[in-house]
């Protein structure tokens, strides 16, 4: 009974094994396929605009303010929580800014742009805080 057992044991593990080995296996398209089909990724687009040269005030991260002297973090916060803008002059015409903060934003103000919000740019709390530490 015990050789039984064991040879049944043995059987169900071999079939098990072969099994898998026996199912059709999906297709994985390789990146260039994908590109090739037409498909193209909405944020790379983006990226290839001025958005990907400068700081986009309804999309980019409040991490990205800090490669300017001053805007981070109080002046980034504030222009994240206020968004989305139409042009870059409604967010310096804010009643929100000291005058020291409006003097810092008109010292970077070509460093800005504004473009629509892109859901996978700007979804969830992303713009605060995208886990990205240095």
């Amino acid at each position: 009974m015990k050789r039984l057992f064991g040879l049944v044991a043995a059987l169900v593990m071999l079939v098990s094994a072969w099994g898998g080995w026996l199912l059709p296996q999906s297709a994985l398209a390789s990146p260039s396929a994908v590109l090739a089909a037409g498909f193209r990724n909405a944020v790379d687009d983006k990226l290839s605009t001025e958005f990907g040269s400068k700081i986009d005030l309804n999309n980019t991260n409040i991490n990205a303010f800090t490669k300017y002297r001053g805007l981070y973090p109080t002046i980034a916060r504030k222009l994240v929580k206020n968004s989305p803008y139409d042009t870059v002059d409604d967010a310096l015409k804010l009643p929100i800014w000291s005058d020291q903060e409006l003097e810092r934003l008109r010292a970077n103000v070509e460093n800005f742009t504004v473009s629509e919000p892109d859901p996978a740019l700007v979804e969830g709390g992303d713009r605060f805080n995208n886990g990205a530490y240095k």
